[in-house]
């Protein structure tokens, strides 16, 4: 679409040029209009505000145009090279202003150049061209709890992270039956890339967990071990293309357990309705989206199992998807169904990760194109799944609009994150650890890594359960928080680069409206340690304490440098005296990731868990 200028309601904006600051320039964002922003005002409100209006004229900005005659929107276009992002943040925090957001280009829905993308009539019915427009997903964890996943493969190569045999307990995922292959493409196939077919989640990682033998049979034991050994390895969502009648209190325990930690759960319902149509397990715990199949023309299949407990339906014949060997193909069932709900529900996290397990299963509900009788029936759940709608629905949502799907929310005003900071009761459970002095629990990599770097005077008690969050490169983590700490999980590293610790002293510090970079550098004193990146000195006692603690990972007896360093980082501050509690004054010196507190001679390691997750108003 081509904008047509409106010579008559150009706002021409004068600027006193000399009371404004250069603007900052800034890496061009792909997709953004250069030099662009949209701008809406709140009712009664003008550009002519005082307080807008300064604003305006210290980002420099040139010419304000109405979109339509008498809107309150406005194409602002400032100069090149602008910080589109910066200036949009500056402009929303003004009284007058009910948003401003970068102009972004749009284009016609973006379809893949895969050679077998036409033949995948599947994601056209679900609309995943057009919700390619939105996201093409993110490095989201989703597990294949299958008879494992041929990482050879051109279309998964570099698309699976190290997983697990849940028969053996060894990392040996190779697919000897294809089923757990085709599932995988499905979900994160390399699409756009020019050969054979894509996958639904374009920047997804698998994580194969072998829990079906070659012939096709599984067991209880293999599938529940299989889902714990993905929930505590980063997994955000689980794909069950499996499933059989008769309930089974080991697996059940295994869903709960997966589920209690936000995890989505989806489920293939059976393909067995001519011969009985039993109620399949896992799909049918109510932790868990069950997913019937439909033909091209959404009609559901004549095979797929239905009832009460079904939420969703999606495409699940003749569905082109990856095979052992390289080689491609159409396979049928609703176990090839599931995989598109799993990544559509991977494609929801990319977009807001901070949304818990019951939330994603109603935003995918909630946005499913009905069909058969109006609202929730046996046969299609709430509907066919249609992936561009459940993008669109995820970035504004605030709660479940289906009257069944009501969930718990953080309270009024909290955010999302707030909820993992809830108390939990006692759990007793293999590879559990549960602290009453906080009433939370660790478990699964945390629980090792917490054991093995440290413990208690260093980390402090955990403070939450784990939860989701963009980490500072925008992605989407698994973290928790400590007394002092900040843990964030990346299952792609061995150990112990597993976890990674948070620059909490720096976050601290900016959270609360301070810059370290402010602080007086101090020089270099004989007995003492310099840093030349930060300008900084490191004397006794704090010295000597960062010399005896450090993380353990060259294997040799002793803290280095490297090791002091990975755990503490580098000071960011003069030892300085501080109120560190109301009435309470200590010399302290902060650092990347800590704070230490001279305590009459003893150092002890600052709250800075606690303090942080207090200024963010989650405790």
């Amino acid at each position: 679409m081509r904008y047509r200028p409106v010579a008559s309601l150009i706002i021409l904006l004068l600027l006193v040029t000399t009371c404004s600051a250069p603007l900052r320039a800034a890496p061009a964002e792909p997709g953004l209009v250069a030099g662009e922003l949209i701008v809406a005002l709140r009712p009664g409100a003008s550009l002519a505000a005082p307080a807008l209006a300064r604003s305006l004229a210290a980002l420099q900005a040139r010419v304000a145009a109405p979109l339509a005659s008498g809107t309150a929107h406005y194409r602002l276009r400032l100069p090149p090279g602008a910080d589109l992002a910066a200036a949009a943040a500056r402009l929303a925090r003004e009284p007058a202003v009910a948003y401003a957001e970068p102009n972004r280009y749009r284009h016609l829905a973006r379809v893949p150049n895969d050679p077998a993308y036409s033949q995948q009539w599947g994601l056209r019915n679900i609309q995943a061209a057009e919700a390619w427009d939105i996201t093409t997903g993110g490095p989201i964890v989703v597990a294949v709890l299958d008879s494992g996943v041929d990482g050879s493969h051109p279309d998964l190569a570099g698309k699976l992270l190290p997983g697990y045999n849940a028969f053996d307990g060894s990392g040996d995922t190779r697919d000897d039956n294809g089923h757990g292959t085709a599932v995988a493409g499905l979900i994160a196939a390399s699409s756009d890339n020019g050969q054979g077919v894509a996958g639904l989640c374009w920047g997804c990682r698998i994580l194969p967990v072998k829990v079906v033998r070659a012939d096709g049979s599984g067991d209880d034991a293999s599938v529940a071990a299989g889902i714990r050994w993905a929930a505590d390895n980063g997994a955000r969502v689980i794909n069950l293309s499996l499933g059989g009648p008769g309930e089974s209190q080991l697996l059940r325990e295994a869903v709960v357990y997966a589920a209690a930690r936000g995890i989505v759960l989806v489920a293939a319902s059976g393909n067995e309705r001519q011969a009985g149509n039993p109620v399949n397990y896992p799909a049918a715990y109510p932790e868990v989206i069950a997913v019937g199949a439909t033909g091209n023309t959404d009609r559901i299949t004549g095979f797929s199992n239905s009832g009460e407990h079904l939420d969703l339906a999606a495409p699940g014949v003749g569905l082109w998807t990856t095979q052992p060997g390289g080689r491609y193909g159409p396979p049928n069932g609703t176990s090839f169904s599931s995989p598109y709900v799993a990544g559509a529900a991977a494609l929801v996290l990319t977009q807001r990760p901070d949304l818990g397990r019951a939330d994603v299963a109603c935003i995918l509900q909630a946005s499913a194109d009905d069909q058969g009788t109006p609202g929730q029936d046996p046969e299609y759940g709430w509907g066919r799944l249609n992936a561009f709608r459940a993008v669109q629905l995820a970035p504004g949502y605030s709660g479940c609009p289906l009257a069944s799907g009501a969930t718990p929310q953080a309270a009024p005003g909290q955010p999302a994150a707030a909820a993992a900071f809830l108390p939990v009761p006692p759990v007793s459970a293999p590879g559990v650890r549960y602290f009453p002095e906080t009433s939370h629990t660790l478990r699964g990599t945390f629980l090792r890594y917490w054991e093995g770097q440290g413990g208690l005077p260093i980390f402090g008690f955990p403070t939450s359960e784990e939860l989701v969050e963009p980490g500072p490169d925008g992605r989407s983590y698994t973290v928790q928080y400590f007394e002092r700490h900040r843990f964030e999980l990346h299952p792609e590293n061995p150990p112990p680069y597993n976890v990674l610790l948070a620059r909490i002293g720096d976050d601290v510090l900016r959270t609360t409206g301070r810059d370290w970079t402010s602080f007086p550098r101090t020089a270099n004193q004989a007995g003492c340690r310099s840093f030349a990146a930060t300008g900084q000195t490191l004397c006794e006692p704090f010295l000597s304490y960062w010399r005896s603690n450090g993380l353990e990972f060259d294997g040799v007896r002793g803290t280095s440098f490297a090791e002091s360093l990975a755990l503490f980082g580098q000071p960011i501050s003069p030892p300085q005296v501080e109120e560190t509690a109301p009435g309470v004054f200590l010399t302290v010196q902060w650092f990347e990731r800590a704070r230490f507190e001279d305590h009459g001679g003893q150092v002890l390691l600052g709250l800075l868990g606690n303090e942080l997750t207090r200024a963010r108003g989650w405790r």
